[in-house]
């Protein structure tokens, strides 16, 4: 009878299913629903009846406060399922949804401001489809128009992971009990950022079964100057920046969270 060496023995692999658009959309919900850090950036800027087009706005939760301020938004995303939840949670008249694609844009007016809040711009990676959409971009702003948004940019953390990678856990509450456990998995690397986020669901309720389910994300992780270069080589001029959720100046590689006011020239 054969030795049992208890060093030649490895735990099975854990396995993820494939996560859903319709169980990421309420995830995201979960997580972001209550989110306004970023929210007094953008009311600080958008007064009134301000015409506003918003891209990739997700369940709604910014566009909502913005038009309860008394904008006119038009809110695009290219997710249903993100849209049938905006739609389900508000009500108001001064707000249209439209599920579109934020590098084709077919718009028949004009608006005073466009905003691309966190960090959606990243997530179309490369730098032709970037500049691709803020062309489309500066043909929908007025001609005193303003593009606002929110970029991610590398920190020092991140530049120096290396072949490493960046865990974080967060636990989400579900509003039937139970809980979601969210471990986000970064890697960087060429002017790039790995996204992979796994969702552990617990729900507390009889008959409920355990999921482990995952989907990656892969974002433009490309440093302050390029940035400033595509805007630059798509028609706009920045105005003011700032880092972080407190309007700092920004000071390349102390923060990831990077604020940009630019208008059209």
């Amino acid at each position: 009878m054969a030795a049992d060496i208890f060093d030649s023995h490895k735990e099975p692999d854990e396995v993820f299913l494939p996560l859903s658009s319709e169980r990421y959309c309420q995830f995201y919900d979960m997580e972001m629903t209550d989110f306004h850090a970023d929210l007094p950036f953008y009311l600080e800027r958008i007064k009134g009846p301000d015409t506003v087009l918003e891209l990739g706005c997700g369940t709604g939760r910014l566009c909502r406060q913005l038009a309860a301020s008394g904008a006119d938004i038009t809110a695009i995303d290219l997710s249903l399922s993100m849209l049938h939840l905006a739609k389900l949670k508000a009500a108001a008249t001064n707000i249209s949804y439209v599920c579109m694609d934020m590098t084709e844009l077919a718009l028949s007016r004009k608006f005073d401001t466009v905003i691309i809040p966190y960090h959606t711009l990243n997530l179309l990676v490369t730098a032709d489809k970037i500049i691709k959409c803020l062309k489309q971009i500066r043909t929908v702003l007025k001609k005193d128009g303003r593009l606002l948004l929110q970029l991610f940019i590398p920190d020092q953390t991140i530049m120096d992971l290396g072949t490493k990678k960046l865990f974080q856990f967060q636990i989400l509450e579900q509003a039937g009990g139970g809980k979601i456990i969210k471990e986000t998995r970064r890697s960087y690397t060429r002017e790039q950022l790995t996204l992979e986020e796994r969702y552990r669901v617990r729900p507390l309720q009889a008959g409920a079964t355990n999921e482990d389910l995952s989907h990656t994300l892969y974002l433009a992780a490309f440093p302050e100057e390029k940035w400033q270069a595509l805007l630059r080589d798509s028609g706009f001029t920045i105005h003011q920046q700032f880092s972080g959720y407190k309007f700092a100046p920004f000071k390349p590689g102390n923060s990831s969270c990077l604020f940009i006011e630019a208008n059209r020239f």
